[in-house]
């Protein structure tokens, strides 16, 4: 359907409960599911009243040219006017375009999935009577296997039936990103022996994309043991409970989690990780690549909860807050321990 759209010399949008010089930007259009794709594919696109009047008489050949329209169109759905211009689908940026459709309804659940399939250009089947959550985790195992985005896995709520890394629904990715960026010390570098900055390199530069096998999510990361949780208090909600979190590494945090085992020392069976995708290398300036490194592994993050079931499995923990961690020691995370999980 993306195609079509996209192929399409005039898309007409008649917007039924829109009348006169109403904007229309609570319209119940920018609510629904697939017009997502209808408004992004379609090169050209003409808004109409309830009238069948040009929506604010606006005599524009195409309103996705016509600046006073584009700017009532990012108010109405968050989309950068570049994208509204000319989008180009693919599973590059997924996070901000699961966070268009993260408000959007449609009748059929499993649908809110379905209508991304044209917009992230992947080519998988539509399978009514699946759960919806089943039809957005074939979605986002795809985006993973196909760029090794890692962006999708930062997500606060109830995890998905389907695979305990991925969120129930988009709702989820509505909240942008952010985390506490801490100024760098240059001064700092040089603690850390050089000897130490290439064996890290190395390991990561070995280590293999993010990738979906079975159900299987086989994730590069940067593991912190977690050493230490201790129960503070029982929080409003009786599924909750505050701990502090000592991990490798890090500086201990307090966070509201469901109920852990307590303890200290080794014998613990979970780990605070940070995803690795080897397309960050890309991103460093090749002739001061170790410095770049470093750069990034002094710098907060949000780090997933992992339990260790056996062997090399694993399963996330999901949590109603973002874990941002922050570095205690960047000697000893230059040391860090980069493994290849299995998360189910």
């Amino acid at each position: 359907m993306f195609s079509w759209y996209h192929h399409s010399a005039l898309t007409i949008v008649h917007l039924s409960d829109v009348s006169g010089t109403m904007s229309f930007t609570k319209s119940v259009w920018f609510k629904r599911g697939w017009t997502l794709q209808e408004l992004l594919a379609s090169p050209t696109v003409l808004f109409y009243t309830r009238d069948w009047s040009l929506y604010m008489n606006r005599t524009s050949a195409n309103h996705k040219t016509d600046s006073a329209t584009l700017r009532e169109l990012q108010e109405a759905t968050g989309i950068e006017e570049s994208h509204l211009r000319k989008f180009s689908p693919g599973a590059d940026d997924a996070r901000s375009k699961l966070r268009w459709a993260s408000t959007r309804l449609t009748t059929q659940a499993e649908d809110i999935a379905y209508s991304l399939f044209g917009i992230f250009q992947v080519s998988l089947p539509a399978m009514y009577g699946e759960t919806a959550q089943g039809a957005l985790g074939r979605l986002l195992a795809e985006i993973i296997s196909q760029l090794g985005d890692t962006s999708i896995l930062d997500w606060v709520g109830q995890a998905s039936p389907f695979h305990s890394y991925f969120p129930a629904s988009v709702t989820p990715y509505q909240a942008v990103l952010r985390t506490q960026t801490v100024p760098n010390d240059p001064s700092k570098h040089n603690i850390v022996d050089l000897e130490k900055k290439y064996e890290l390199y190395n390991a990561l530069a070995q280590l293999p994309s993010p990738r979906f096998i079975g159900r299987r999510l086989v994730l590069p990361c940067i593991v912190h043991r977690v050493l230490g949780v201790k129960q503070l208090e029982t929080s409003s909600t009786t599924s909750q409970h505050d701990y502090e979190i000592v991990a490798s590494g890090l500086v201990p945090l307090r966070l509201p989690l469901p109920r852990l085992q307590e303890g200290s020392g080794t014998d613990l069976s979970y780990a605070l990780v940070r995803p690795w995708n080897p397309k960050l290398f890309h991103r460093l300036a090749q002739e001061a690549i170790l410095v770049g490194l470093v750069e990034w592994l002094g710098q907060s993050f949000n780090a997933l909860l992992l339990e260790s079931l056996h062997r090399n499995e694993y399963r996330r923990i999901a949590s109603n807050c973002l874990i941002n961690a922050r570095i205690e020691d960047l000697a000893s995370v230059v040391c860090g321990d980069c493994q290849v999980l299995e998360i189910v």
